[in-house]
């Protein structure tokens, strides 16, 4: 009984070492694929280096680059994601993993799908190696730049950036940018057909508000009345009848040749001057 349970114990265990290798195995397997298809693809890569640095450093430099960019571009979203927001705090990356993956996801949708290597430039100084690589991707040209401490040979910094868009692509872009000025244009055009369109509005509208705001012109006395001249009095109103009697008596007396003691005036009326005229 005891050997049986010996030999569970040990089946148990072959099978987690091997559920355990699985993996490994396969991440072997599959950089060694993609380490051949960078080769491949750097085999006819242009490489140009600076006089210090040698031919066979070039090639490995070159060879390491197109590893580098192949593996970063090649790695699914799921994977991305692990490195930029790690699950478990036992396997943050580096920094300049993080950095590398970031500036991947921000052209990866422009760039598309890593296709190879077209050129290594490559270059020293006291303290780093710079190689530039323009690639060859889905949606156009792309610039890799890797920079390598030149002591340590570990990565200071990966960067990613769209070089060259395709011909449709660029094409595609100069259309919409013609097409939004055009638009630009007429929605102006028509802004400023609108607005000289309510000049007139405006200036009614400046026209009131300058009478509303004008001060009120002092309202005109009124004219003096003129004096309606009063009738004339009848004649037995305006002459002392007294007198008009003496001075009619005297009058009637010269013309009768006689003295005024002979009649007596009784009464005067106003004669119709139409008579007198016609007399």
């Amino acid at each position: 009984m005891r050997k049986f349970k010996g030999l569970v114990v040990s089946l148990s265990a072959a099978a987690m070492l091997a559920l355990a290798a699985a993996p490994a195995y396969a991440e072997e397997t599959e950089a060694v694929t993609e380490a051949q298809a960078a080769e491949e693809s750097t085999s006819t890569a242009v490489v140009n280096a600076d006089d210090s640095i040698s031919s066979s450093d070039s090639a490995t430099l070159a060879d390491y680059a197109s590893e580098t960019i192949s593996l970063i571009t090649t790695m699914s979203d799921a994977e991305l994601e692990e490195i930029v927001n790690p699950s478990s705090i036992l396997s943050v990356p580096p920094e300049y993993s993080v950095e590398a993956v970031e500036s991947w996801l921000s052209v990866k949708d422009e760039l598309g799908d890593f296709v190879a290597a077209k050129e290594h430039d490559i270059t020293a100084d006291s303290s780093t190696i710079t190689v530039e690589s323009i690639c060859d991707f889905a949606n156009g040209e792309g610039a890799v730049t890797i920079v390598l401490d030149r002591d340590t040979l570990t990565p200071d910094s990966i960067t990613f950036a769209e070089q060259n868009s395709s011909l449709g692509k660029t094409m595609q872009e100069a259309a919409m940018n013609t097409i939004m000025g055009i638009g630009i244009v007429f929605l102006v055009l028509l802004f400023l057909s609108f607005l000289i369109s309510q000049f007139k509005h405006i200036a009614k509208l400046e026209e009131k508000m300058t009478k509303k705001n004008a001060p009120e012109a002092p309202k005109a006395a009124p004219a003096p009345a003129t004096p309606v001249a009063a009738a004339p009095a009848p004649l037995e109103e305006t002459v002392d009848d007294g007198e008009l009697i003496a001075v009619i008596a005297a009058a009637i007396a010269a013309a009768e040749g006689t003295t005024t003691d002979g009649f007596v005036v009784r009464s005067i009326k106003k004669s119709n001057r139409n008579k007198w005229q016609r007399a």
